[in-house]
């Protein structure tokens, strides 16, 4: 039996970098323009000379013939080098072994972190993709996805450099978020398209997903419609473009307890106050645990200790009482015992504690009806010392502009007839930094100027401008001098937070509150806002929506009880302090959520500076020509970020857009993350990022289910028993050498040769 014939391939990975090699004509075409300088004319004495030199003539030409072309070579091997040429020795066989295109999908949702043996589901899928890349033909080329909330394309360019993508493998971190299949698929398909654009020189594609095969990921019927058949759809196309392998890397039959809530009861904490910090647990196992203990930890330092009971497959909470001995940024954690799956059985939370809760009451009237109904339901109480927890100061409409708003926890406007251009933004950048509103009206309110300045109506359509109302407002109605009140007001199920505390206490007057007057509030489609109170007609009483990074309240009727024209007597009636701490409440709880994400969600805060106030010797004339509030922009402030594994993302940061914001996006791990600012600002904050505990659920999709439900065009294997490629390459297969690196030695010595020869010979470099 003969030997198989050896054959021989060269290919260039750059072969368009070949259109350099007439370049290579350059010393050529150098020397001939050179010697065109010159014009032969005779000379006697030189013939002389010239006879002398007949003798060397044939060495100076060899000597110039040798040199040029060294330098012509020269410029040949580097393009040659830089279009990476490959050379192929291999039998008759493997001359068809088609060169493929591995692209790596890693499953990056936390639930790959459970480690009930000796390594991490994760870690098994690194494993795999190292052998995928070590198992090829030198020829391969590879391509790397991470399959995370939002899919991240780690090498999209088929790279065949192997201890590039090994090094990718290897320094790429989980992420502690979910997986969206869907999406991955989608960046997938982007992958193979611009791949197949692009390298031409693969033949065939091939698509690993290395997942643990969770059901909260795989099974697709709990998508909805539209997703799920956008997952069918995009399974069947990309079958088609590519051989598509499942490996399955996961350790089944895990047991995990999650902390799956940890809260404040209440969102004004000053100091010194006993606050309840309520968490919430779930057993996702299938094992009872009698007494899982649960710790609290306030700062860093373990507070408490209390035993739970979680039956398999249930829930179960648990409270904790702290007090917080001074104001700033306190840090909360609730953590249980250790279990295959550690990321979940951690929960944090940051809770902004203050001395006072600072409160601007701007008055529309200049009696001042609503203020004393207002400051009566914000400070009932005061202590020995005649301190209270809220700090109401009262301001008349015209100084607005006077106070910087930013002092202020929340700014309630009673009765403000209309507000001019600067003060609407003025309100506006106020709430970009966080700050609340809540809008009492009255007879004095013009509706076309609201709408105009604060509801987006003026030059642009409504919603597509500056909008700080969450309702536009119609034309007052009802009765102006008393008469019928319009019946029972209407609760909408007590599901507002505002109106919640008046569940089970239909007696305490709320319900009964005549109301004689109002603005009819138009709610726009679309939009966030929420009712939270109603009049018995349906028309909304009171509407809410979070708006920037602050909170608006709209009260469509007045606080002011106390002239004959009053539109309702609700600031007399004994809920309307209940119901004003709650409305005061809901915004300052978007404080706390501010400060308190989820993982993948950005952080951001405020960079306007201190700013002292304007000074009120010289008070604006006329409320149309105010001049415009102090800004106080910090323009490229010093800043930093500390992640929770302790590495420090340097700024400066510049403002977002015209607002004076910062933003970070990078929250992929669960933590505390500590935002410093240096001067001006000098101050630090810092925010609690928790993970969706729906990852916490180790149960899995089976490979027939998966095949058969799922998706029948892929190929499912186990982690023991996965094989590299269903079309193995033959066994005659041979050796793939890059000749670049040889190339460039080349080059190298032809420098040092090209350098030598020329000095020696006396013929300098053109």
């Amino acid at each position: 039996m003969s030997a198989p014939a050896v054959i021989f391939a060269l290919e260039f990975l750059n072969a368009g970098m070949l259109w350099w090699l007439p370049a290579a004509a350059a010393p050529l075409v150098i020397h001939l323009l050179s010697r065109l300088r010159f014009r032969e004319m005779p000379w006697a004495a030189v013939q002389y000379l010239l006879a002398a030199l007949e003798e060397s003539r044939r060495r100076i030409r060899l000597e110039q013939w040798l040199l040029l072309l060294l330098r012509t070579l020269l410029i040949v091997l580097v393009v040659a080098a830089v279009a990476q040429p490959r050379i192929e020795t291999s039998g008759s066989a493997a001359a068809q072994v088609p060169k493929t295109h591995h692209l790596v999908v890693l499953d990056g949702s936390y639930s790959m972190a459970a480690q009930p043996t000796d390594k991490r589901s994760f870690d098994r899928a690194r494993e795999i993709a190292s052998e995928i890349v070590q198992q090829a033909p030198e020829s391969d080329g590879f391509s790397l996805v991470l399959m995370s909330d939002r899919p991240r394309v780690v090498v999209g360019t088929p790279v065949f450099r192997r201890d590039d993508f090994l090094r990718e493998v290897e320094q790429l971190e989980l992420p502690h978020g979910g997986a969206k299949l869907v999406k991955a698929m989608a960046v997938v398909e982007e992958v193979l398209a611009a791949a197949q654009r692009e390298a031409h020189r693969l033949d065939r594609h091939q698509v690993y997903f290395l997942t643990d095969l969770q059901r909260v990921t795989w099974d697709v019927s709990r998508l909805d419609k539209a997703a799920e058949a956008e997952f069918h759809e995009r399974s069947r196309r990309l079958a088609k473009s590519a051989a598509v392998r499942i490996i399955d890397v996961g350790q089944h039959d895990a047991e995990n307890v999650a902390v799956t809530a940890v809260r404040c009861a209440e969102p004004l904490v000053m100091p010194g106050q006993p606050v309840e910090i309520r968490a919430d647990l779930k057993n996702f196992g299938r094992r009872a645990r009698n007494r899982q203990p649960v710790e609290l930890l306030v700062d860093g330092s373990r507070v408490q200790e209390k035993p739970i009971a979680l039956p398999a497959g249930a829930e179960a909470w648990v409270s904790f009482s702290c007090r917080f001995p001074g104001a700033g940024d306190h840090t909360i954690e609730v953590r249980t015992a250790r279990d295959p799956l550690e990321i979940d059985n951690h929960r944090f939370l940051v809770v902004p504690v203050k001395d006072q809760i600072g409160v601007l009451c701007v008055e529309g009237r200049p009696s001042g009806g609503a203020a004393g109904y207002l400051i009566a339901a914000l400070a009932p109480q005061r202590d020995g010392a005649g301190r209270t927890s809220i700090r109401p100061e009262v301001v008349p409409e015209s100084a607005l502009l006077e106070h910087r708003l930013a002092d202020y926890d929340c700014a309630i406007l009673s009765n403000v007839a209309q507000f001019t251009a600067s003060e609407a933004k003025a309100l506006d950048a106020y709430l970009r930094e966080g700050g609340n509103l809540i809008f009492f009206l009255g007879d004095r309110v013009r509706p076309e100027n609201y709408n105009e300045q604060l509801g987006g109506a003026g030059r642009v359509p409504f919603g597509c401008g500056v909008r700080i109302l969450p309702a536009r407002l119609g034309p007052a109605g009802g009765q102006p001098e008393g008469g019928q009140a319009q019946g029972r007001l209407n609760p909408l199920g007590y599901e507002h937070p505002i109106v919640r505390v008046f569940r089970g206490r239909e007696k305490a007057g709320l319900l009964t509150t005549p109301v004689y007057r109002h603005f009819p509030l138009i709610v726009p489609k679309g939009s966030k806002a929420q009712v939270a109170l109603a009049l018995s007609g349906g028309d909304p009483l009171i509407v809410e929506e979070p708006v920037h990074r602050g909170r608006v309240i709209l009260v469509a009727t007045s606080a002011d009880a106390s002239w004959d024209g009053a539109w309702t007597p609700f600031p007399q009636w004994p809920s309307f302090l209940p119901l004003v701490h709650e409305m005061l409440a809901c915004v300052l709880e978007g404080q706390l959520q501010q400060r308190n994400v989820m993982v993948g969600e950005p952080l951001g805060g405020s960079l306007a500076a201190p700013v002292g106030r304007v000074s009120n010797s010289s008070p604006p004339v006329g409320r149309v020509s105010n001049p415009s509030p102090p800004v106080g922009r910090v323009s490229n402030p010093s800043f930093s970020i500390r992640t929770p594994s302790s590495r420090r993302h340097e700024g400066p940061f510049r403002p977002v857009g015209e607002d004076t914001a910062w933003s970070f996006a990078d929250t992929e791990l669960s933590g505390f993350y500590v935002a410093q600012f240096g001067p001006p600002l000098s101050r630090s904050e810092t925010f609690a990022v928790n993970v969706d505990t729906a990852e916490g659920d180790l149960s899995t999709i089976g490979p027939d289910e998966l095949q058969s439900r799922v998706w029948p065009e892929a190929t499912v294997a186990g982690y023991a028993h996965w094989q590299h490629s269903d079309e193995e390459p033959s066994a005659q297969a041979g050796r793939t050498r890059n000749l670049s690196q040889g190339l460039i030695y080349a080059v190298l010595l032809l420098l040092a040769a090209e350098t030598y020869l020329a000095r020696r010979f006396g013929h300098p470099t053109p």
